[in-house]
């Protein structure tokens, strides 16, 4: 199986421009080169709205809307997953917006919605909550979760740094593989240290318990017998006084909990980073 990022650096409000820019870098692909298409967060309208009233000229249904669109489009054309954050208006409801992905099917067929649960202060102005984490079953791929950046964070910053949530629900259910687009903030840590950091509860038992027993642990031990995998598609560049950070990634975690690196970019790259996981799987 192929997992691919596609990193790059998006204009805030070009949405069509950056369509195109994102097809170009997919040009050279060819069906069965690419098996999991993953974008980062709000990657065609950009992220840094100041409110409501900026982003709703933006704003697309979860069927029709453009970013769907070009999901379902380029589903069909590699024959993939793919995976892409926008803004969600909800048809029929206009006062009810989400920070959300689109989940599309090889069939190019809409298979999945998932709004962002936890909010960064930048969606606070415009968005809701999400009514919670994902992890659903997907034929052909096995358990496969969702998320959107700031979910990998406590709580807004509130909850217990300790709390994991993100990690231990993914751990509750059994998720095989974990897809998040970014939309991540350059800061003074390194971003994927902090990602597998994040995800503590997924290879360290130290940390898995809180709303399992240690018996539960230990029975999902027994029956997890294949790699997890975490696949962050991160942007970068500059919007406002915003800088994004790059380092999409995509990392392994064994049975024997060993996390690993597979591939990462750096903080400017502008690629498709394909990475083979077969051997993981």
């Amino acid at each position: 199986m192929k997992i691919a990022c596609l990193q790059f650096n998006p204009t805030i409000g070009e949405v069509q421009m950056n369509q195109r820019r994102a097809s170009e870098m997919l040009e050279k692909y060819q069906p069965g080169e690419i098996d999991i298409l993953v974008l980062p967060e709000m990657a065609f309208t950009g992220y840094s709205f100041e409110n409501k009233e900026q982003i709703i000229p933006y704003l697309e249904d979860a069927e029709t809307g453009t970013t769907v669109s070009w999901a379902k489009a380029q589903a069909l054309r590699l024959n993939s997953f793919v995976m892409v954050g926008y803004p969600q208006i909800v048809k029929g409801n206009p006062d009810k917006c989400y920070n959300s992905i689109c989940f599309v099917d090889r069939n190019g067929d809409l298979i999945e919605t998932y709004q962002k649960t936890f909010l960064f202060r930048t969606d606070e102005s415009w968005a809701e909550e999400g009514p919670g984490f994902k992890s659903i079953h997907v034929p052909g791929l096995g358990k496969v979760g969702f998320g959107i950046c700031m979910d990998l964070n406590p709580y807004k910053f509130e909850a217990e740094f300790t709390a994991y949530e993100f990690a231990r629900f993914h751990l509750r259910q059994q998720s095989e593989i974990i897809l998040c687009s970014m939309a991540w903030l350059s800061g003074g840590v390194n971003t994927v240290d902090y990602w597998c950091y994040r995800l503590l509860p997924l290879y360290d038992d130290t940390y898995a318990n809180g709303e399992k027993s240690s018996s539960d642990i230990q029975n999902l031990d027994a029956t997890r017998n294949r790699n997890i995998i975490f696949v962050a598609s991160n942007r970068t560049g500059t919007e406002n006084d915003a800088t994004f950070c790059g380092n999409s990634c995509v990392v392994s975690i064994s049975p024997r909990k060993q996390i690993r690196k597979l591939r990462t970019l750096n903080d400017h790259e502008e690629t498709v980073m394909v990475v083979d996981v077969s051997h993981l799987l």
